[in-house]
């Protein structure tokens, strides 16, 4: 599988340059925050079986009839830091349930930077605003959002067999902490 990069809803922005430290690293963003400001806190929103979306079978061209999503919203003294959306093809999980069944007790940093069986394809970022499919995830587990969202897109391999995805949706608060 592929990330289609064709250009789907993106948003203007005035400040390309915004996050861009974060947008770039290529490791952990849990770890970078931790080495920043000490301490991060994981809230799980929702870890579940479900249907592809449009985003899903267009965007990561998913073609599996289930996928495992998880979704998390990680935090700095109750400061919301970014969302995060993990997309689990059912084919990528058969490959080893068990090492996707840690999910319940770990989180996808610990599977993808940990482990030597993991990959990073590729990763992509790009702004998205209140017209993007991307900025209403957030929304739905926020108040007030308003603004350009900077969207983190990675594709991982299992053990060079099959995809699975994050996507990292960097909230404008994390300028403030960084």
């Amino acid at each position: 599988m592929y990330i289609n990069n064709q250009p789907v809803f993106t948003a203007e922005t005035e400040h390309p340059e915004a996050l861009k430290d974060w947008r770039v690293h290529q490791y952990s963003l849990t770890d970078k925050l931790r080495a920043l400001k000490g301490s991060t806190q994981l809230e799980l929103i929702s870890q579940q079986w479900t249907k592809p979306t449009w985003w899903d079978t267009y965007l990561l061209q998913i073609k599996d009839e289930l996928i495992f999503q998880r979704e998390i919203m990680m935090k700095h003294q109750e400061i919301d830091c970014w969302y995060a959306r993990t997309v689990i093809p059912q084919k990528c999980y058969h490959v080893d349930p068990k090492f996707f069944k840690r999910l319940e007790k770990e989180s996808i940093r610990n599977l993808i930077f940990d482990s030597n069986r993991v990959h990073r394809v590729t990763m992509v970022s790009y702004p998205v605003d209140e017209q993007c499919i991307e900025f209403h995830w957030v929304k739905k587990n926020m108040k007030t959002i308003n603004g350009i969202i900077w969207v983190r897109l990675a594709e991982f391999s299992l053990d060079h067999l099959e995809s699975f995805y994050l996507a990292e949706l960097l909230l404008p608060e994390l300028e403030s902490i960084s």
